[in-house]
């Protein structure tokens, strides 16, 4: 049976991804998995938009995994396609877990993830190949503005109580509520993901995990956590700098980073490169493609395109940066 090839057929989803679902779920145990069949019907049709073209594609790709890299997938899935009209690229969210999980079970072609993969011990059979770059922020609902330092932020974590919200006490001094009301609803990921991972290791102190032991409110993928801040003005959350770009949050400076935006943006571009910056580089990370051992032909060509200097506009466009700016 070809996964891949059912994924693609909108036509036949329905009954038979239910039973598939099942099946995969009972043999392999791979929640991630369910992750991203959950999200297949709606990511579908936002992300074959341009497909119309393509009907009697001979070849098909499926990207999915992280939410941090599928903006810019979309993108660059859909300029692919205008350019090589035999081939169907099927873009879809689930997660940085779910993306390595999937392409090491032969599920999706190329799998995404917003963080280092071990393959030397965790991961042996998959390849890594980097597109770009991006870093993870925290934000805050328009009635907080401020700074913190990075043990007042763990400490603001460790501090929610049962309900996902935190005293006006227990935040930072130097985080000002202009409300000055209620508690504050604190955000995290509900979904295992390359976004959570790195905010874990950083105020978790290497724990890619620590985030799983707060009590803040979970919300799926970096558009669940963000639409959540928008929506809440005293609240605090985390997400990628190329989400809160533009939207209408403020950025709450860590360590001494900026809260504007524009600036903030470069700092980002200067700690990537590794130069010097107010951008803590521990917040920092790769943005991959994953394939299932050499990519093949056609895999291979996607990633070419990703990496290539012309793609840079498809990055700069969803706030990211391509591989042409990390060198």
């Amino acid at each position: 049976m070809n996964l891949k090839a059912i994924f693609n057929d909108e036509a036949g989803v329905s009954p038979i991804v239910a039973t598939l679902v099942l099946v995969v779920v009972a043999i392999a145990g791979a929640a991630a998995v369910g992750t991203i069949m959950g999200s297949f019907s709606s990511d579908v049709s936002d992300s074959t938009s341009t497909a119309d073209a393509s009907q009697g594609a001979s070849t098909e790709l499926l990207i999915a995994g992280s939410t941090t890299v599928q903006p810019v997938s979309e993108l660059l899935a859909e300029a692919y396609m205008d350019e090589n009209p035999g081939v169907k690229v099927t873009v879809q969210g689930g997660g940085s877990g779910a993306g390595i999980s999937s392409t090491e079970m032969d599920i999706i072609d190329i799998g995404s993830a917003s963080k280092d993969v071990d393959t030397v011990n965790e991961h042996p059979d998959l390849q890594v190949h980097q597109i770009g770059g991006s870093a993870v922020v925290v934000i805050a609902g328009t009635d907080i503005t401020g700074n913190a330092t990075k043990a007042e932020i763990t400490a603001l974590y460790d501090a929610v109580y049962s309900d996902g919200t935190v005293a006006q006490s227990d935040l930072p001094s130097n985080i000002i509520d202009a409300v000055g009301s209620g508690n504050i609803t604190v955000y995290q990921r509900s979904e295992a993901s390359g976004t959570e991972e790195t905010f874990s290791k950083y105020f978790g102190d290497g724990d890619k995990t620590w985030c799983d032991g707060t009590n803040a409110k979970g919300e799926k993928g970096n558009a669940g956590v963000l639409a959540a801040v928008e929506g809440n003005s005293q609240s605090i959350g985390f997400v990628d700098f190329g989400y809160a770009d533009g939207a209408n949050v403020n950025l709450i400076s860590v360590e001494g980073h900026s809260t504007d935006f524009d600036t903030c943006e470069d700092e980002i571009l200067d700690a990537l490169k590794g130069e010097s910056s107010n951008f803590d580089s521990g917040l920092t990370r790769p943005l991959n493609y994953i394939t299932n051992g050499n990519p093949s032909t056609v895999e291979q060509s996607f990633i070419d395109f990703a990496r290539q200097p012309a793609s840079e506009e498809h990055f700069t466009a969803v706030g990211y940066f391509p591989m042409i700016d990390l060198m």
